[in-house]
C-alpha cells in the first residue's frame, strides 16, 4: 500500500483521534516556546500547519515526494529520517508522530540518534504513537488494529514489534534524554512523549 493511500486511510478512520492529537500537540509546543521545530516524518505537513500562525520556524522531513507536494507554505524536505540533512544542534524541537511504529527497531533506533544529533543542548522531542494497553478503548484498539492490518505484512509486523518492545518507553535512552511527561489520548491508544536532551 502506497505512503498516499495509507495517509488517506488515517485520516479517514481515525480523523476525530487525529484532529485532537495535533491540537494538543500543538498546544505542547507553543507551552515549551521554541524557536525551531523539525517534524520528522510530517507526511503532507498537516500537524505543522497547526504552528503556521506562530512566530516558529517550522521544518518538515519525509521521504515521499508525494506526500510532501500537498505541504504548501511549509519548508519541508524529502530526507531520510535515518540520516537528516542538517548539522547538530539545528533545532530547538524536534517532532515524530505515528511514524516509529511501522519501522525495524534498527530503523527506530538510528532515528532518534539522528534526532539526538539535530537537538540543540536541552531540546525537546516529542513522539507521539500507539501505546495499546488492557486499558485502551475497545473501539479504538480495533480501529488501529485494522488499519495497521490493511496496511501490509511488514506494516503490521513492525507495529507488532513495537508493542512486543513496550511502544516508546524502551525506545529512549536514559543517556540521551530524560522522560518529562507522558500523556495518554486517544481512548488511551496513544501517548504523547514529552523527552528533553541531557
Amino acid at each position: 500500500m502506497s505512503y498516499f493511500t495509507l495517509a488517506n486511510l488515517y485520516d479517514f478512520l481515525l480523523y476525530p483521534f487525529l484532529k485532537k492529537i495535533r491540537k494538543i500537540t500543538s498546544q505542547i509546543i507553543i507551552q515549551i516556546e521554541p524557536k525551531t521545530v523539525i517534524d520528522i516524518c510530517c507526511g503532507t505537513g498537516n500537524q505543522l500547519n497547526y504552528l503556521k500562525n506562530t512566530n516558529i520556524k517550522l521544518t518538515g522531513i519525509d521521504l515521499s515526494p508525494v506526500m510532501l507536494k500537498a505541504a504548501n507554505g511549509i519548508d519541508c524536505f524529502n530526507q531520510d529520517a535515518r540520516d537528516i540533512q542538517f548539522s547538530d544542534s539545528s533545532f530547538d524541537l524536534a517532532l515524530i508522530q505515528l511514524a516509529l511504529h511501522e519501522k525495524s527497531q534498527d530503523d527506530q533506533e538510528k532515528i532518534i540518534n539522528e534526532i539526538y544529533r539535530i537537538l540543540n543542548s536541552q531540546g525537546h522531542l516529542l513522539i507521539v504513537d500507539y501505546e495499546i494497553s488492557k486499558i485502551t478503548n475497545y473501539f479504538a484498539r480495533k480501529v488501529i488494529n485494522t488499519i495497521e492490518f490493511i496496511a501490509g505484512k511488514e506494516h503490521y509486523n513492525y507495529f507488532k514489534q513495537f508493542h512486543k518492545n513496550a511502544c516508546t518507553n524502551n525506545l529512549i535512552k536514559s543517556s540521551q534524554f530524560k522522560l518529562k511527561k507522558k500523556i495518554l489520548i486517544a481512548g488511551k491508544s496513544m501517548a504523547i512523549h514529552i523527552f528533553q536532551k541531557y
